[in-house]
């Protein structure tokens, strides 16, 4: 029998990187069974998968829509991590999955890598909402307009699963933590933007009051999920909801901006690359130098969720509540490895949106 045919997308950011090794400890692909092609954006770094990893690449950007579509004609599952705000590269994928869906006579399967940036609000840390998300009923999910971050991406998933020939995914993760496994990228993005800024400004910043809640997953619990998603679709009769019910949380900690930025505050200080463990509200014009425009959204709103449909299906997080606070010095290490003067800004779409 010829081997599946999984296309992975984003394989040299961090989701996807760590999504590429955990599926090549998979025994169905040591054993041939799944055979990984990776879309790569550039050469150089696809000879590195090719001769280091002895995966297939293809060598596009998003943006090359023909390429794309031929590439999906050519799978049997998609795992799309490498941008979540780029409706026109996902359109692609499905088109062509579609079709060879259509042709071989099987639904085929397509797993994205969205966000719960979609559920921010404004609130500029001003106050703590009281509103939780819940995915055993995706209602409230699906009256988010498409319009907000990651919906116009989420939606063309949502309605190719409708139509009947995919069985559709989105994966909606909170604040990503932890070292990634991947070969090129292993860093995350937002705490270590506040490492950043913490060490350009001298003292852990927070956005108005910092009373904003968000959640957060280490990257293996995401990442466990696709496996837990990716093994029920292979079944003869998948249990995993697809279509309108598709949408699958993954929030394992939560936290308050202000919370946060004490903790970094504490642990720099300890380190005594800062003066003071007291975090401190920045003014407008210091949060837009360090963090972008979009900066309220980013670190500062309100976007909290539960998990039910991803424990139903047996997910079992290996990292537990409070592990995001004990990741901080591994992230510090990381921003130092890689160099403490890297801009912080961080532009709120670049959130999930990582290279491909």
């Amino acid at each position: 029998m010829a081997p599946l045919q999984l296309l992975l997308t984003g394989a040299t950011g961090f989701i996807g990187g760590s999504t590429l090794y955990t599926l090549l400890q998979r025994p169905d692909v040591r054993d041939g069974l799944i055979e990984i092609t990776c879309l790569v954006r550039g050469e150089e770094r696809a000879q590195q998968l090719r001769h280091e990893l002895g995966v297939k690449t293809v060598v596009a950007d998003l943006d090359q829509e023909d390429i794309m579509e031929r590439s999906a004609r050519e799978s049997d599952v998609i795992i799309h991590t490498a941008n979540s705000d780029h409706p026109k590269g996902a359109a692609a994928l499905v088109r062509g999955l579609e079709k060879r869906a259509v042709e071989i006579g099987r639904k085929l399967v397509f797993i994205h890598s969205s966000g719960t940036g979609a559920l921010t609000d404004d609130a500029r840390g001003e106050y703590a909402a009281e509103k939780i998300y819940q995915d055993l009923d995706c209602s409230d999910i699906r009256a988010i307009p498409t319009t907000y971050i990651h919906r116009g991406t989420d939606i063309i998933i949502q309605n190719a699963a409708e139509r009947g020939n995919i069985r559709g995914y989105v994966v909606m993760p909170p604040l990503i933590y932890g070292r990634g496994k991947g070969p090129f990228s292993r860093t995350s993005v937002q705490i270590p933007a506040l490492i950043r800024a913490t060490l350009k400004l001298g003292q852990a910043p927070y956005i108005g009051k910092g009373l904003g809640l968000w959640n957060g997953v280490h990257i293996q619990n995401l990442v466990d999920l696709y496996m837990i998603l990716l093994d029920d679709a292979l079944l003869s009769s998948p249990q995993a909801p697809t279509g309108a019910e598709g949408y699958y949380f993954c929030a394992t900690d939560s936290f308050q901006w202000k919370e946060l930025a004490g903790e970094i505050g504490k642990q720099l200080f300890k380190r005594g690359v800062i003066g003071t463990p007291e975090p401190r509200m920045v003014s407008r014009e210091e949060e837009v130098d360090v963090f972008g425009k979009w900066s309220g959204y980013a670190y500062a709103s309100n976007s909290r969720s539960k998990a039910g449909k991803a424990y139903e299906l047996g997910w079992r997080p290996k990292y537990h509540t409070n592990r995001l606070f004990h990741s901080i010095d591994e992230e510090y290490d990381a921003v130092i490895e890689e160099g403490a003067q890297q801009v912080p800004k961080v532009h709120f779409d670049d959130m999930y949106n990582l290279e491909i």
